[in-house]
């Protein structure tokens, strides 16, 4: 009886060291089939990711053309732009100038070098990763850098001219946060115009102004608006009715906080036209 119980406790522990080493030799395979990245293999996997998070950018915020490698370009018609708004550049023969903004990859700087500096703004619109794989999204600017910087000298006193008197609106409310980028002129013109001429007709609340640049010199191109329910559906037709340079990419009602609170969120496309307060 005791010899069957030694041979059953021997086969119990053959078992045991059978899955132990199912176990091991599985572990195994996994680490052959999936090695640690390298830094190198990782690096390459994060310029992959920028690439993508800068495309998914363009395709929210812009609406004009854009200028940008192949490879970027293919990446954009993949998150749904149209490559009718796409300027391919494959050497730097190819004109940047005819395009809006353009997407500044490893490749574009490689093709470019130094030769993109005098004519793109120096105020970033938006800016994924660090290094060589960063990429970065700039305005052409055809006028120059210098005559760029001007228009933007004089773009920022009126548009710190027009927040201040929009404050001034018995009908406009706005956050701590809101109140202070309207003084100091951080707010985009078309979307000063805008706020300005549904405040003659209702009451509104700016809860909050987003959709910035990477940089602080870029204007705030949206909104975060609140009121009455039947006045918000009416802003909302005001800026879809808009001609095309006034009108915003985006204008859509959102229920928030269990249903109590509706959220108008205007949107205007990168980047901001300049002399957008002189027409």
């Amino acid at each position: 009886m005791r010899s069957g119980r030694v041979a059953g406790a021997l086969m119990l522990a053959a078992a045991g060291l059978l899955a132990a080493g199912a176990l091991v030799t599985s572990k195994a395979v996994r680490d052959l089939a999936a090695p640690e990245p390298t830094p190198a293999r990782q690096r390459v996997d994060a310029a992959v990711q920028w690439r993508a998070d800068a495309a998914v950018w363009v395709v929210k915020q812009v609406h004009s053309t854009v200028g940008c490698d192949p490879a970027m370009c293919a990446e954009l018609v993949g998150h749904g732009m149209s490559d009718g708004l796409l300027l391919p550049l494959r050497t730097s023969e190819d004109e940047v100038l005819n395009a809006d903004v353009v997407v500044v990859t490893a490749a574009v700087r490689s093709m470019f070098g130094a030769g993109l500096t005098p004519i793109t703004s120096p105020d970033v619109l938006c800016r994924k990763g660090t290094g060589p794989g960063m990429v970065e999204v700039l305005q052409v600017t055809p006028e120059g850098v210098a005559a760029y910087r001007k228009q933007h000298k004089a773009d920022a006193r009126a548009l710190r001219q027009a927040g201040r008197e929009l404050l001034g609106r018995p009908n406009l409310g706005a956050s701590r946060d809101a109140a202070a980028q309207l003084a100091a002129g951080q707010v985009d013109g078309r979307l000063l115009s805008g706020l300005a001429a549904v405040a003659s007709s209702y009451h509104v609340y700016v809860r909050a102004f987003t959709d910035g640049g990477a940089d602080q010199g870029v204007p705030l191109r949206g909104a975060e608006l609140s009121g009455k329910y039947g006045d918000l559906k009416s802003i909302r037709r005001f800026f879809d009715a808009q001609e095309s340079r006034f009108r915003p990419i985006l204008a859509t009602l959102d229920t928030e906080s269990a249903g109590t609170v509706t959220i108008l969120r205007i949107r205007y496309a990168a980047p901001s036209p300049s002399g957008s307060l002189d027409s």
